[in-house]
């Protein structure tokens, strides 16, 4: 699954859009979330998913 938000190349401000509206930048895929082996919202995250079936 692709991430949405996109992070500006030049001035590193976040956006939606492939260009920065505030320089006019490239803005490429932002970083993805750092692993945590306790994952604190995983009992949360998996009470969600078993809701949705």
């Amino acid at each position: 699954m692709r991430s949405k938000i996109l992070r500006c190349e030049s001035c590193a401000r976040y956006t939606l859009k492939e260009i920065c509206p505030s320089c006019g930048g490239r803005a490429i895929a932002s970083k993805p979330a750092r692993f945590s082996p306790d994952d604190p919202y995983g009992r949360y995250r998996r009470a969600l998913a078993l809701e949705a079936e």
